[in-house]
């Protein structure tokens, strides 16, 4: 498992579009809503008749089968005078297999209750001969769409149970939304998304089949211009118009699905879909929300000694704006919401500071009113969190579900987001590193792009230090970290119920899987000092009077299973997508081996080998030390969309990686024979210990040499006639590999 990269995953969005809330059964019984056999009777479909879905779903076989098919996805818009819309979406799918009846047993259909009211019109089964069962009206509720305490927004969703649901049968259902406010005043924006997103909470999974057919018409006013840009496809609408409207017919078939894999590449970059306004300039956006926040920004006594209080002794612009940034980390809660929660409208930043709580909205607008009274120019920006979320210059859509602060200085631009509880000066998480957002500043507005960290900038230092206490082996492995790392590692531990299992899973790979025998940590909420971690494993075995040499061993490998998502790659075989390496980092490792006896001497040292290739690098030093011996590594992973045509390579380099990472140190016990041998040159015994580490290693070239130079320099040392037998062996040379072992047997070496 990889606690690094994985994590941010996991805590902020879940990649490719599955950061989607998982519903929670708050269920509402809706009695205006619930909708009867005979009210669905009464409604016109967009979509096919019963008899042409029968007849598609017999013209499926030269899709992907996937065990459902999308069989129509329509849907009609009209927009008014006012910019208001109103909309039916319609959709039918084939069941085929019974993986895809298990995950379209229940449907959801989301909308956002502030600006939309919804209605399923109606929503039915279609039985392999023709029957049709319309829903019951107990098995549709309303409930919330989003599960957190914490989070709130007007999200809603209506949840379709299908209980009678078969294979061979297909599930068929409308719905219509009416606009009930405007976003921004005579204005109207939109998307057409042409796959059916299947969302699987239980497995936090999705699943996107193939679609037969789709249709989308858009009717405007002549009024309106209708701006547009194609995501992904080559599409043109036919466009026909009237008196007073101009229609525009999207018609796009036969798409294949898309394959769901872990760290693929966000849905956004893979699905195709066309963006939509009658905004082409964002001087608009930036004066309608300039309007809402500007109010925001009035005068504040209270808001003012604050910023006197926070500013006291503090020189730098950058000391204030990191006094700021601490300030709503530590009083201020961050309730999450949707940046369109409420119509986009933030509090005063004075409620804010009465109430010390707020979503993004509400944090920005006290941020910026704080350093204003710096007189440090900082202003709200827009931006789409979810990873891949397009962004055009030249169509304006609210295509936006968060705010940040956007700060300016004089030698430095400077993005802050307060509304992670963990994340450390100045709070930008990975999955922002790199997108636009949109500032609004008050002239015409700024697309800018958030800056990419490097691995320099995200780095972990591990110690592991191994010694001896009364004769039994202890490790003290401690972690210090910055940057991205810091930042999911200190959600990891923070919101992990079970601490020292979190503990475990972070340092155990790094001592042979051992269970930790106690820990210790600097608060993870508290992101005003590092984070910093150590754990202590206790004794890991008893050395006895019977061991002469011992053995230090570590395998590098596990910096990928710790820090990286590389340690269990998908087969070659069954990749189908690219692989997206997120997170760029450095890890440094310093390993210390005390000895295990005084006056003990490394007997073989043989490090670990340096790997460097386009994906990652390692790099090894040995540290003169006394009384230890000392190893000094970095391991550092670049940020990348490994190709599907690439993807075996990398899968090769990990692999080799796994087989070439692992380092041995020989201690032997110092003897009155020891001190005859002479300065510099190695004794036999120490040569058998390292034929044997070389074995071990796959070294086996490398072990013959040296099974050799011992049967050369000692023709009557039965082990070392063996170990030239092994060596022989798994060289490919069976003659010689049984001559030696006959010579051993021969010698007294019991086989």
């Amino acid at each position: 498992m990889n606690f690094v990269s994985k994590i941010s995953d996991d805590f902020f969005i879940l990649k490719g579009m599955l950061s989607m809330q998982l519903s929670v059964r708050i269920t509402l019984l809706f009695t205006l809503f619930l909708l009867s056999q005979s009210a669905f009777a009464q409604v016109d479909s967009i979509g096919p008749s019963t008899a042409e879905l029968l007849s598609l779903s017999q013209k499926t076989s030269h899709l992907p089968q996937t065990g459902a098919v999308v069989l129509s996805r329509r849907g009609n818009v009209v927009v008014d005078n006012k910019g208001f819309e109103t909309s039916q979406y319609y959709n039918a799918i084939y069941i085929t297999g019974e993986e895809a009846l298990k995950d379209y047993t229940k449907l959801t259909s989301s909308f956002n209750s502030y600006y939309q009211d919804k209605v399923v019109e109606f929503a039915r089964i279609i039985t392999p001969e023709g029957k049709v069962l319309n829903m019951q009206d107990d098995a549709i509720s309303l409930a919330a769409a989003n599960s957190s305490d914490d989070y709130f927004d007007e999200m809603k969703q209506y949840e379709f149970a299908l209980p009678q649901l078969k294979k061979g049968s297909i599930i068929e259902y409308q719905v219509k939304e009416t606009q009930i406010k405007d976003y921004i005043k005579g204005e109207w924006f939109s998307n057409i998304d042409f796959y059916f997103v299947k969302f699987l909470p239980s497995r936090n999974w999705l699943r996107i089949d193939p679609v037969l057919q789709t249709q989308n018409k858009v009717v405007l006013p002549k009024s309106l211009q209708l701006h547009y840009v194609n995501q992904h496809l080559d599409l043109q609408p036919r466009v026909s118009s009237d008196k007073n409207h101009r229609t525009y017919l999207w018609e796009n078939n036969n798409l294949p699905g898309i394959v769901i894999e872990t760290e693929m590449p966000s849905l956004f970059e893979l699905m195709p879909s066309i963006r939509m306004s009658t905004m082409k300039s964002w001087d608009k956006v930036n004066a309608w929300f300039n309007e809402l926040y500007l109010p925001t920004q009035q005068k504040n006594e209270k808001v003012s000694a604050l910023a006197k209080k926070l500013f006291q002794g503090l020189n730098s612009d950058k000391d204030k704006v990191k006094a700021v940034f601490n300030y709503m980390q530590n009083n201020v809660r961050y309730i999450g919401a949707h940046v369109n929660r409420g119509g986009y409208q933030p509090h005063l930043a004075s409620e804010v500071l009465a109430q010390a709580y707020g979503d993004c909205k509400d944090q920005a607008v006290l941020i910026t009113a704080l350093l204003k009274e710096a007189k440090i120019t900082a202003h709200p920006a827009m931006i789409n969190s979810y990873p891949g979320a397009p962004f055009d210059d030249n169509l304006a859509t609210l295509n936006f579900n968060h705010m940040i602060t956007y700060v300016e200085l004089a030698d430095e631009k400077i993005w802050l987001d307060t509304s992670g509880d963990t994340g450390a000066f100045p709070g930008i998480y990975a999955g922002l590193e790199g997108k636009t957002a949109f500032v609004v500043n008050g002239n015409k507005g700024l697309a800018a792009k958030l800056p990419l960290s490097t691995a320099d900038d995200n780095v972990a230092h591990v110690i592991v230090d191994f010694s001896f206490e009364n004769k039994k082996l202890n490790a003290e492995v401690s972690l210090s970290m910055q940057g991205q790392i810091e930042t999911n590692l200190r959600n990891y531990i923070q919101f992990s119920p079970e601490k020292i299992t979190a503990i475990e899973q972070i340092f155990s790979p790094l001592v042979f899987n051992n269970r930790v025998s106690d820990y210790k940590m600097s608060s993870p909420s508290d992101i005003a000092i590092p984070f910093t971690l150590s754990a202590t494993f206790s004794s890991l075995l008893e050395l006895t009077d019977e061991i002469d040499n011992f053995r230090y061993a570590f395998d590098y490998s596990s910096l990928l299973k710790v820090f990286t998502s590389l340690s269990n790659l998908p087969p070659i075989s069954t990749r189908q997508q690219a692989f997206d390496i997120t997170l760029p980092m450095k890890v440094i490792i310093e390993m210390r081996y005390h000895q295990p006896w005084q006056g003990a001497k490394i007997a073989l040292s043989e490090p670990a080998k340096d790997i460097q290739n386009e994906f990652f690098e390692i790099s090894h030093q040995v540290i003169p030390a006394e009384e230890r011996a000392e190893t000094i590594s970095t391991f550092t992973l670049h940020k990348q969309t490994v190709s599907v045509a690439n993807y075996p390579v990398l899968f090769k380099h990990v692999e080799q990686f796994s087989q070439n990472s692992q380092s041995l140190l020989v201690y032997q016990k110092h003897s009155k024979e020891d001190s005859k041998t002479a300065k510099g040159e190695i004794s036999v015994a120490e040569k058998l210990l390292q034929a044997k580490a070389l074995l071990e290693s796959a070294k086996f070239d490398e072990a013959l040499v040296v099974a050799k130079e011992i049967t050369t320099a000692d023709v009557k040392n039965a082990e070392g006639f063996y170990l030239l037998g092994l060596a022989y062996g798994f060289n490919g040379d069976d003659t010689l590999s049984e001559q030696a072992f006959f010579k051993a047997e021969q010698l007294g070496y019991k086989l």
